[in-house]
């Protein structure tokens, strides 16, 4: 089975106090079934990656975040399928995650992150998705035989990659609605409401 999900990747930033802490982990999958662990991780990688200070009580520290008009997430998109996994690498966000889905769907090329480099190559109606740039066109030095031996890729019907792409949208809004809404359930109702504007605002949601 080939699928995609919405990941943040690398969250190692000093956890709020006031939440539960919780152990690290190098990958987070976004989504419903999101644990209240997970959410914990969001937070703590939305307010390292982009100077938010986690010294405030929870009500303060949403209004700040109700404040915060732009963020950047070190994650993205994770593409699955036939044993395989490729994460989004370095300098890869979340919040481009919408540029990444109207790349693939109008068969462009897109940043996916350095070091490695994923690619993605349109053939026909099938789209590879690449570990690693299989053509050499990113990387500064010519690739190595044992660096071509060790790319792969996942193969997806350009059809059905479009509308797994689609599900990540809803994945992102009910991330919000219970897992991250759990972990805050000590912040007043009307502020999540307003952060949770706010938080479509950041990856481009639809209201649902």
């Amino acid at each position: 089975m080939t699928g995609v999900r919405a990941v943040i990747i690398d969250p190692f930033f000093e956890q709020p106090n006031w939440l539960s802490k919780v152990e690290y982990r190098e990958t987070v999958y976004l989504s419903k079934n999101s644990t209240e662990e997970d959410a914990v991780l969001f937070l703590t990688l939305l307010c390292g990656f982009n100077n938010i200070s986690i010294d405030k009580e929870p009500n303060e520290f949403v209004q700040e975040l109700i404040r915060t008009d732009e963020v950047a997430l070190s994650g993205g998109i994770a593409f699955e399928g036939q044993g395989k996994l490729i994460l989004p690498s370095c300098c890869c966000g979340l919040e481009q995650w919408r540029e990444v889905k109207e790349a693939v769907k109008s068969k462009k090329d897109i940043w996916l992150g350095h070091d490695p480099f994923p690619t993605i190559e349109y053939i026909d109606e099938s789209v590879r998705i690449w570990s690693d740039d299989y053509i050499g066109n990113r990387k500064k030095e010519p690739i190595t035989e044992q660096e071509r031996q060790k790319m792969f890729f996942i193969t997806y019907s350009h059809h059905d990659l479009i509308e797994q792409m689609n599900v990540i949208e809803m994945d992102l809004l009910d991330f919000f609605k219970y897992p991250l809404v759990n972990a805050l359930s000590m912040v007043d109702t009307g502020l999540l409401d307003e952060l949770f504007a706010i938080y479509r605002g950041w990856f481009r949601l639809a209201k649902k």
